[in-house]
């Protein structure tokens, strides 16, 4: 694969970075300068009379300094010895000056293990839960290290983060400055946004490249424009994650690819003006009274409130961190908390189990585990019971709870006519960002599995009005003819 011509992951010139580290190297006893130049692994000790005050530098496990200040910046003072921490003027070992050898998360891992930072990155990628998902074990054949993390620990041919390197190229790799520019990012929490106002990106991202979007019709590609992250800034979180999850790059093919395992395109996805999808880049469509109490109210597994509308402040739009997140998540605080999205133990980097690829077994029992994803925001309570009618669909709990052992051999979602055991949540809500691809796209987020077949040739869902509607197809063995709820 061709690339550009490498100039490093981080946003600073080189000149300006040899400046900086020469300054430095000045105004610090000769002795502390040459242990500089001379040891890429030992730890540099600066005396506390050559260092600003709020500035004193404490040893890490690899040998770079961290200062009591942020080496992240602000860099408003020639005296500062933030820039010894991450460069080496001499002695570098990687592009930029970096006195790691590439990844870069080696770097960066000498302060995020929770030595010199209060976040430890580094053990997310050595967590059996995660590691144990290893694309070699043979028990896992087909899947890829890429669907439980971001994997920034494999060593990439990288350029400048705010250069235009994912534009129209298939360029899966993921570095640390590809979401996080290290001269601005801060501690500072995404804030609520206004109601219908997506998401801004948080303290953490700062300064990063992504796309904006502008769209069209439900189901089309947007209008990209590329955001270098300084000139032309970037306002939304998900328009960092659209860098790379949408169209504006060129996403892997899905020729021959199951449909429970293809990749969509997050840019057609979350498109405003679809009939359907879960409100990223703007509020939602489904603003009934159903849906209101579905988000209302506490249970164990909550971890977020949202509204419809935005009334009391409450925000009317989610993060892409809300889902796709670390698996070692709090068990409950703000939509805007930091939500690393570095690895999980569950499939699609989801913050919490979903089943959605293997159908239940004939004498499998519902259990809330499976849908753990879903019940972050929505109330398990109408999915665990048949007499429930807490949403616009009065028999989710007869279909998760109450049709088990009727149906047809087959536990696969990609075999049509497949599924013996009570549903999951998948058959009917098939994917989840929303109802863009397809054919006859439908309201409150109805896709139906590949397993569904239809009826007489006719596979149909209509809603007739705040929990009403019909079906028309076979679904588990049973025939739904025109037939209303």
């Amino acid at each position: 694969m061709n690339r550009r011509t490498t100039s490093g992951a981080h946003p600073v010139r080189r000149a300006a970075v040899v400046g900086l580290c020469a300054a430095w190297a000045i105004m610090v006893p000769l002795g502390v300068a040459q242990a500089s130049a001379s040891a890429s692994r030992a730890a540099v000790t600066i005396p506390a009379a050559a260092q600003p005050a709020s500035s004193i530098a404490v040893a890490s496990k690899a040998g770079v300094v961290a200062t009591a200040a942020s080496p992240h910046g602000p860099y408003n003072s020639m005296r500062t010895d933030a820039c010894a921490g991450c460069h080496r003027t001499h002695t570098a070992k990687s592009v930029d000056l970096l006195p790691q050898a590439s990844p870069q998360s080696t770097l960066c891992f000498t302060c995020h293990d929770g030595t010199g930072a209060s976040s430890d990155v580094e053990s997310q990628y050595t967590d059996p839960a995660v590691t144990a998902n290893d694309p070699s074990d043979p028990t896992v054949t087909g899947y890829t290290a890429s669907f439980y993390r971001h994997d920034a620990t494999v060593t990439t041919s990288h350029v400048l983060g705010s250069n235009d390197e994912f534009g129209g190229v298939s360029n899966r790799h993921v570095e640390c400055s590809d979401c996080h520019d290290p001269h601005q990012a801060s501690a500072v929490d995404s804030t609520v946004p206004s109601a219908g106002i997506a998401w801004p990106l948080s303290g953490r991202l700062t300064g990063v490249s992504g796309v904006a979007v502008t769209n069209g019709a439900a189901g089309t590609a947007p209008t990209y424009t590329f955001l270098d992250g300084k000139s032309a800034a970037v306002q939304f979180e998900y328009q960092l994650c659209f860098k790379c999850h949408s169209g504006y790059t060129t996403l892997m093919s899905n020729s021959g690819v199951r449909p429970s395992w293809q990749m969509l395109d997050a840019g057609v996805e979350f498109n405003p003006a679809n009939a359907s999808f879960h409100p990223v880049e703007g509020p939602g469509t489904n603003t009934t009274q159903k849906m209101k109490d579905s988000l209302a109210g506490s249970w164990t597994g909550k971890l977020w409130t949202f509204s419809v509308d935005g009334a009391g402040g409450v925000p009317s739009t989610v993060r892409c961190t809300n889902c796709h997140a670390s698996s070692k998540a709090p068990t409950a605080g703000g939509p805007g908390d930091d939500l690393s999205p570095h690895t999980s133990a569950y499939r699609g980097l989801l913050i919490r189990n979903y089943r959605d690829r293997d159908l239940m077994g004939s004498s499998e029992s519902y259990s809330d585990t499976n849908f753990a994803l879903c019940y972050t925001c929505h109330n398990p309570a109408p999915f665990r019971t048949e007499t429930s009618t807490a949403t616009n669909f009065r028999y989710h709990g007869k279909h998760l709870t109450g049709i088990g052992g009727s149906g047809s051999p087959g536990t696969s979602i990609d075999v049509l006519g497949a599924g013996q055991g009570n549903a999951i949540c998948a058959e009917c809500h098939f994917t989840l960002h929303s109802t863009a691809t397809e054919a006859s796209p439908y309201t409150r987020l109805v896709n139906f599995g590949p397993n569904v077949k239809p009826y007489n040739g006719v596979l149909t869902w209509t809603s007739t009005g705040e929990g009403h509607g019909t079906c028309t197809l076979v679904c588990h063995g049973k025939s739904h003819d025109n037939e209303s709820y």
